[in-house]
């Protein structure tokens, strides 16, 4: 026998279906990729880029190194620090961590130009030189590495898919 709270869990979840409700992540994603394309950077084996071609691969674009496909130009991940100002406890300090990419057409016509993508978090330096202050500085730029890299391939799908409703615009006599 099926408990009260069960069933209105379930009953509460069939509503919800019904009615259209989708929980965020789950729907198609917006946008397209190009069905191939070469990444050109200065270090294809650097993380950031072995994930954002991960990523790719992982939503249905084959990544090759040669052939006449679109080129994704990447920079590779630039960290910026800077420090805001003086709270109780230490010094407000905002971490930003940006990657430009653009995407040329294997005809050479730029689809994409310069984006930057950009993530950013503040914290409180708080001025030890402790190597638990060390660990959580690097522990808080891996989760900026994290949320750029949930960014860039999402960017890169709005991108082209703007590209490709300009190409395709008929243009007017």
């Amino acid at each position: 026998m099926m408990n009260r709270r069960a069933f209105l869990t379930l009953s509460a979840a069939g509503f919800l279906t019904g009615c259209g409700f989708r929980l965020r992540g789950t729907g198609p994603a917006m946008g397209k990729l190009p069905d191939s394309l070469k990444i050109q950077t200065t270090d294809p084996y650097a993380p950031m880029i072995q994930n954002i071609t991960r990523q790719l691969n992982d939503q249905g674009t084959d990544v090759v190194t040669s052939g006449s496909v679109p080129t994704l130009t990447l920079s590779l991940p630039v960290l910026t620090d800077r420090v805001l100002g003086p709270v109780s406890g230490g010094d407000q300090t905002e971490l930003a961590l940006e990657i430009t990419y653009r995407l040329v057409s294997e005809d050479l016509v730029l689809l994409i130009p310069d984006n930057k993508v950009r993530a950013t978090l503040i914290y409180v330096d708080g001025g030890a030189d402790t190597s638990a202050e060390d660990q959580r500085v690097a522990q808080l730029k891996r989760s900026l590495e994290q949320e750029l890299l949930r960014q860039i391939v999402p960017s890169i799908r709005v991108r082209y898919e703007q590209a490709l409703k300009q190409t395709d615009t008929p243009k007017a006599d």
